[in-house]
């Protein structure tokens, strides 16, 4: 039996569509049926009922993807770590991040990692909204802030600092907000997440204390990128990682406010669906991830 033909049948299986399975394999319809077709015969089971409209599993079908997934996904991991003793990483490994987040701070840890372990094809999504990593073949996500409940592994890779920042503009137009207060007087920016709208902005007081402030929207998106520019534009005051901004903070184009009042820091995580044997492709990243964010990696200094 050809492993690669199985991995697609769970791929047909967990889609509902042999064409959605072909679009993520980037091939076409006709050679998906021919995958699943030569699995049917080398197993002489029928695994799907075809309509022309629809699939769906038959009962073979079924019971081989309730007890062969854990078998497929143990006997390829077990495969790559046997293959990775000798220092080399193959087959492809899929990551997925926010876009901002990917394209500013981990593509270049990513391409380093890439000209290590050179046979190994790299797939990076780029997505604000959070995808399924199991429907969509992800090894890996990395996530910022909190994490809803999930089958999902997550592991910290370091503390996330945020801020409250405006353009000068703005602030000469409006004022400089002097207490959290002011905050409502203010027009703000938010970010709207798939778990919903981000109005309620946590800080921690001079003392030590835990406060929220219940904000008023004047500008709403879904992008972090399109918060900063809407920012950097005079738009409002915007709550941000650090890093996003830390170069606009840095030529004066943003300027931090109410500095007395920090925001609550979130953190980054690698997340990576639950498994009985973690491929050696994603240890091995997540290693180097770590490795990044604990010695290499330099937060601005507020």
């Amino acid at each position: 039996m050809n492993t690669e033909d199985f991995h697609f049948f769970i791929r047909v299986a967990d889609l509902g569509s042999i064409s959605k399975a072909a679009k993520q394999e980037n091939i076409s319809v006709s050679v998906a049926s021919q995958r699943i077709q030569r699995l049917e015969q080398s197993l002489n089971l029928r695994l799907f009922h075809r309509t022309t409209r629809k699939i769906n599993l038959t009962e073979e079908g079924k019971t081989l993807l309730d007890h062969g997934r854990k078998w497929i996904d143990d006997f390829s991991n077990l495969k790559e770590s046997l293959q990775a003793k000798d220092s080399r990483l193959i087959g492809t490994l899929k990551i997925t991040a926010s876009a901002t987040f990917g394209i500013q701070i981990l593509t270049p840890v990513i391409a380093e990692f890439s000209l290590r372990y050179p046979e190994l094809k790299i797939h990076l999504d780029l997505n604000d909204q959070n995808i399924d990593l199991i429907e969509h073949g992800m090894d890996i996500a990395i996530r910022i802030g909190k994490l809803r409940d999930s089958s999902l592994v997550a592991k910290k890779l370091t503390q996330n600092k945020r801020l409250l920042c405006a353009a000068p503009e703005y602030l000469d137009r409006f004022g400089i907000p002097q207490t959290l207060q002011d905050l409502k007087q203010h027009r703000c920016i938010l970010q709207q997440h798939e778990q919903g709208l981000t109005n309620i902005w946590n800080f921690i007081s001079p003392k030590g204390e835990s406060l929220s402030v219940v904000i008023n929207g004047y500008f709403i998106s879904n992008s972090g990128e399109a918060i900063r520019q809407a920012s950097l534009k005079g738009l409002g005051i915007s709550n941000h990682s650090v890093w996003h901004v830390e170069d606009d903070l840095k030529s004066g184009k943003l300027i931090q406010v109410l500095k007395d009042y920090p925001i609550e820091p979130t953190a980054i995580y690698a997340v990576i669906p639950e498994r009985s044997l973690v491929p050696a492709k994603v240890q091995t990243f997540l290693s180097y991830l770590q490795n990044y964010f604990t010695n290499r990696y330099a937060w601005f200094e507020l």
